[in-house]
């Protein structure tokens, strides 16, 4: 039998045997723009442009942006991961709303835990790191160790250990104030550890975990280390037979164990959340996680776009098939389906010979129907004719820069084969799922030394990003036709200094600062939605703000060009709470003339009107009149119900009260000095209230100019 998904062949360090070399497509290239990390297990991208490594080791890596030559360390798990063959820093996850919200969340391979007073106080490392003259002494190139006695693998052994859930609080470039979420996973063997955290699109955190058994023999717990037993699996229902605790969930002791399943937490407390399938009532915390179970090693997943949550997942398989299995999205109120994937009972599309009992009976009983959760199929499964094989990447293409014929396909990695396949978009019948190739046919996209991918992902550019964990490297993976070199900027944007993100009616300013393209020299454009209708053109330029006066939520996003036309778009969400009071008001004046004699007398009308809906208080109103007039005297005519000062001489320094529809009419009477020449200029200007938004400030401002004409022959046109 072979291990599981990092350490299988000793992939870590070496490409493994019967690995393809598969060159890429004709216009696709591979780059790598970040090198030198140890074992890289994930690379995520922050609106803000910041990109975050974890490392296996349990260190977690910032880098300002793609162009960033100089990381720093911001996060050191090291102490508490437990890096030994599949095991360590496997999963990491940023709040939806990073770093607005400033968390982050990481699933690790905990070196201890599983019982109350399982650790000792002062804490401390249950298994030693590795010594100082093997710093690599773990399988795989792990950092810890797993001493003999009890042997990572052997019958009766194993380092046992737990799995960590947690919540990081982030501060600037660095994160700790770690907060458990979940502890559980009972991992007796170092393959099948944990693997994935994820949100959803319903705000939820999912999380995966492996069945901790043996890869040597076929584990029902019959060999269990008594020095860190198994507590809560009845006899011959532990090892691999953890992956369908739920299916005897009475005969465990408290709860069943959250190995091989995939679980829907509440990312504040790790607990489980309504549309669950077994959430509320007296079910036990695990059982109320619990969204569908059955898996060796559910080992990376990932969610279809625009399905309101669709889970697609690659199960690590044992000595024959591979699995790609799909879970619908599951309600945000009462309670979804729960979904057995079989294993052990099954492996691919068949019962497995290695087990057998109770469990597996029931299962198989009224033609593979019986059983609390019936088995349900893989999507797609593939043999292992060519070698180890574990599926360690999945990503669905939604980008825009890669050809038509890869619109919203699949890609998934395969690490012991080291290759990056594709299945195109078909859904031939209409229901909604895609269509899956025939099994064993899936076509290779990318494959050989520079392949060994355990983690893919969407990044900047549209372009896939993956983990390139042998190589030390991020790689990433763009297409340009023509032998051309160009590849996408990456956009970035952030709150400008001074604005935040949730709040009241408020000017919200914004970055794209951090935008940046991999070809030097580029130059690059910017184009904003501002008001998250979906349009580009509300701003240009490297800031944009806007006032925002009603309630609700804005998606605002910058689309960041080079001038070869390659694009990159990002977003943020901004929140108002409550609604601007509107001033819609808009301000007219004019003399109904354009030209004046020195001693003329002259008659101005100032009108100020409420076109909103809004009763508008204390208005500001202010008439300036030119320096040529002179015997300058004003009335206030309001109606609609406004109110004005009745009347007054000189400039105009009016509060007005305007209820919705409502106008006032200032006359002016002036005189124009009898030494008046050039124009005579004279304006009005209207000021909302400090707390009201206006709309339409174009209209807040009059102005009327009339020339002097010194000549009374020639202003008639005799000579």
């Amino acid at each position: 039998m072979r291990s599981g998904t990092l350490a299988v062949c000793f992939c870590l360090l070496f490409a493994c045997a019967g690995a393809l070399a598969q060159a890429l497509p004709a216009g696709f290239n591979r780059s790598d723009p970040i090198t030198g990390r140890a074992l890289p297990t994930g690379v995520y991208f922050a609106h803000d442009g910041r990109v975050f490594v974890p490392e296996k080791s349990g260190l977690i890596y910032v880098y300002q942006n793609l162009l960033d030559a100089n990381p720093q360390v911001f996060v050191d798990l090291r102490e508490v991961v437990h890096d030994y063959w599949d095991r360590g820093l496997l999963g990491f996850a940023l709040d939806p709303r990073f770093p607005e919200q400033p968390y982050v969340y990481v699933q690790y391979a905990y070196n201890g835990g599983l019982f109350p007073g399982s650790d000792p106080v002062p804490w401390e490392p249950r298994w030693p790191s590795c010594p100082a003259n093997n710093p690599f002494c773990g399988v795989g190139g792990g950092t810890d160790d797993c001493p003999d006695p009890p042997g990572a693998t052997n019958p009766g052994g194993g380092c046992v250990i737990s799995g960590h859930v947690s919540r990081l609080e982030v501060t600037g470039n660095t994160a700790g104030n770690e907060l458990v979420l979940v502890e559980d996973w009972y991992q007796q063997f170092p393959s099948h550890s944990i693997g994935t955290i994820k949100f959803g699109p319903d705000g939820y955190l999912y999380a995966g975990g492996g069945d901790g058994a043996s890869f040597n023999y076929h584990d029902l717990g019959q060999t269990g280390n008594a020095d860190w037993p198994d507590e809560r699996s009845p006899v011959n229902e532990g090892g691999s037979l953890r992956s369908q605790g739920l299916e005897d969930e009475p005969a465990y002791t408290d709860q069943v164990w959250l190995d091989g399943s995939i679980s829907r937490i509440d990312p504040a407390t790790g607990a489980g959340v309504p549309g669950n399938p077994l959430f509320g009532g007296s079910n036990t915390a695990n059982a109320q996680r619990i969204i569908a179970y059955g898996f060796r090693n559910p080992f990376r997943f990932t969610f279809r776009p625009g399905t309101g949550g669709e889970l697609w997942m690659g199960d690590v398989g044992e000595n024959a098939w591979e699995e790609i299995n799909v879970i619908p999205a599951l309600p945000t109120s009462g309670n979804g389906t729960l979904k057995n994937f079989g294993w052990p009972c099954y492996e691919g599309r068949g019962h497995h010979d290695g087990f057998s009992g109770p469990i597996c009976n029931r299962l198989y009983s009224g033609n593979d129907t019986g059983g609390r959760t019936p088995q349900s199929p893989p999507w797609y499964t593939y043999d292992h004719s060519h070698g180890g094989s574990d599926i360690t990447g999945l990503a669905f293409y939604e980008g825009t820069s890669y050809p038509a014929q890869y619109q919203n396909s699949l890609f998934f990695a395969d690490n012991s084969r080291t290759i990056i396949f594709n299945v195109p978009y078909a859904d031939a019948n209409e229901d909604g799922i895609p269509d899956p190739p025939t099994d064993n046919n899936a076509t290779a996209f990318f494959g050989g030394a520079n392949a060994t991918a355990v983690y893919l992902t969407m990044g900047p550019g549209g372009d896939l990003f993956f983990a390139n964990i042998n190589n030390g490297k991020i790689s990433r993976i763009s297409y340009c036709a023509d032998h051309c070199s160009n590849q996408s900027p990456s956009a970035a944007i952030a709150l400008d200094a001074g604005s935040t993100a949730d709040g009241a009616p408020r000017t919200i300013a914004f970055t794209a600062a951090n935008s940046i393209d991999p070809n030097a020299g580029d130059a690059l454009t910017y184009d904003w939605d501002l008001d998250g209708d979906g349009t580009f053109g509300d701003a240009s330029g490297v800031t944009a703000s806007r006032f925002y006066p009603t309630e609700g939520s804005y998606r605002v996003a910058v689309r960041v060009s080079d001038q070869a036309g390659a694009s990159d778009v990002q977003s943020m969400l901004v929140t108002v709470t409550g609604n601007a009071n509107v001033a819609d008001v808009g301000v007219t004046l004019d003399d109904g003339i354009d030209a004046v004699l020195p001693n003329d007398a002259i008659t101005y009308t100032l009108t100020v009107t409420n076109h909103g809906t809004d009763t508008v208080p204390g208005e500001g109103v202010t008439g300036t009149f030119a320096t040529q007039l002179a015997s300058i005297a004003w009335t206030c005519t309001p109606s609609g119900g406004a109110t004005c000062a009745t009347s007054g001489s000189g400039d105009i320094d009016d509060l007005v009260d305007l209820p919705a529809g409502a106008s006032v009419a200032y006359t002016i009477e002036a005189t124009v000095a009898s030494d008046a020449s050039g124009t005579v200029i004279s304006s009005a200007t209207i000021t909302a209230p400090a707390d009201y938004f206006d709309p339409n400030p174009a209209d807040d401002q009059a102005i009327d100019a009339d020339e002097v004409i010194d000549d009374r022959i020639f202003a008639d046109g005799f000579e």
